[in-house]
């Protein structure tokens, strides 16, 4: 199932009775990215390579065997939304145990890639706070230097108080850096999951894939029979008359 996106933010996390807000479930809705990302080959080439599924399936390795293999995960899987609204993932294979560990394995790696992306925006905001604190670092090492040598000359008064002001502000600057700089860490280290597992895969006592074959031929007959019986009847009818 989907959790709510809004429960990644810092604020969450540090503001005042916030949690209450916002429901630890998200909205079907969400799931449109993951189904997007489902239709990418990146967390079926990761199988093929992790579970070495070119051997799996016989392929022979070219250059391009895991990645015929990642294709043939790819065409065998089925991530889609249920009517309720969660996210499954089905997967077939001739060895039902594999076959579990795969969708077990595909739903882990929708994870962790959305778990990647969602924490990306704090990473990036975390480094440009730690830019602007080394900078205002410096700032106030300069006005520091500054003050120290006017000490030992004759300056206005006027002139060492301002210092001593800018230096006080870049403290009060400083001081929520820090605090902001912490508040990102923390949020990156938690690093809210995106989904929650409501169950995993198992192996299956018999195959659940429509055989397409079968079907086709059955429908073509019953479609032949069917022709045959109402021309049947018209010829019958012809007779008659």
């Amino acid at each position: 199932m989907p959790v709510n996106s809004v429960t990644a933010d810092k604020a969450r996390l540090f503001n005042s009775n916030i949690e209450a807000l916002y429901s630890e479930f998200g909205l079907p809705d969400e799931l449109d990215r993951m189904e997007g990302t489902a239709k990418l080959d990146t967390i079926y080439i990761a199988a093929s390579e992790k579970y070495h599924l070119n051997n799996h399936y016989s392929i022979k390795d070219a250059g391009e065997g895991t990645y015929k293999a990642a294709i043939r995960l790819k065409k065998n899987t089925r991530i889609e939304r249920s009517p309720y609204g969660e996210l499954k993932v089905k997967t077939w294979d001739n060895d039902r145990n594999m076959c579990a560990e795969l969708a077990n394995y595909l739903m882990q790696k929708l994870q962790e890639l959305h778990q990647h992306l969602q924490n990306q925006s704090n990473v990036l905001v975390l480094e440009k706070i730690k830019e602007q604190y080394a900078s205002k670092q410096r700032e106030y090492l300069q006005l520091a230097d500054s003050l120290n040598a006017g000490t030992n000359k004759a300056v206005n008064v006027a002139w060492t108080d301002m210092l001593k002001s800018k230096m006080l502000a870049i403290t009060d600057q400083l001081q929520q850096f820090e605090k902001m700089i912490s508040q990102y860490q923390l949020a990156i280290t938690s690093n809210s999951p995106v989904l929650l597992i409501v169950e995993n895969a198992r192996p299956q006592l018999w195959p659940d894939k429509p055989k397409v074959l079968t079907t086709v031929a059955v429908t073509f007959f019953g479609a032949l029979l069917f022709a045959y019986l109402i021309a049947l009847f018209v010829e019958s009818r012809n007779f008659s008359v």
